[in-house]
């Protein structure tokens, strides 16, 4: 996907305030031998790459008057109430660069679990790899698991030119057993006795 960025001419506060407000999303690209860009990015597009990719994207930027090169996102900074996109750092890629990026992990068949719970540990893992060769997701059948049962790094499986950084071990998912709530004896379901209230019969 490739999205288009309009060189900054102003910086500040204000400048970017302003820039939100106009649906432009203030952004830096920076790399290996070459001077920092400040950009600015539609939020529309912006968004529907974070949306899709997350916020380890890979994508092409045009810079208006400058050249296309392919970038992937180093940092997305967020208004912590208002989830609103303040600024976006974006690091330029070399051929046969390698990276680290967070892939999803998407747990399959899980309406096939009738008995138990099942409780999902870890959403994403990281993994390092050059651009062109990583995953959009990691997909693990969990339709077979039962009571007790777990699934972890090492029921990803491998992929060629791709190295999983977390232990093999590190736990993806369990299903543990529905939880029963006991039933209240008759003890406990007597009205309780209030104490210190005054007899009003005599």
């Amino acid at each position: 996907m490739e999205i288009k960025a309009i060189k900054r001419n102003t910086v500040g506060t204000g400048s970017s305030n302003h820039d939100r407000r106009e649906e432009k999303i203030p952004a830096v690209i920076y790399g290996r031998g070459i001077d920092s860009i400040p950009v600015l990015l539609d939020e529309k597009e912006i968004t529907t790459i974070l949306k899709t990719q997350g916020d380890s994207a890979i994508f092409d930027v045009a810079v208006e008057g400058g050249r296309t090169g392919q970038v992937y996102i180093k940092e997305v900074q967020r208004h912590s109430l208002k989830n609103q996109i303040l600024h976006v750092s974006m690091q330029t890629l070399e051929a046969g660069q390698k990276l680290t990026v967070n892939v999803p992990v998407v747990l399959e068949n899980t309406e096939n679990i009738k008995v138990g719970i099942l409780e999902q540990t870890l959403y994403e893992i990281a993994v390092e790899t050059v651009a062109d060769k990583v995953p959009d997701e990691f997909t693990v059948d969990a339709g077979s698991l039962e009571i007790g049962d777990t699934l972890t790094v090492a029921d990803l499986g491998t992929l060629p030119d791709v190295e999983i950084l977390e232990e093999t071990d590190t736990l993806l998912a369990t299903v543990s057993a529905p939880r029963v709530e006991e039933e209240p004896t008759e003890e406990a379901a007597a009205e309780p006795e209030v104490i210190g209230e005054a007899d009003t019969t005599q």
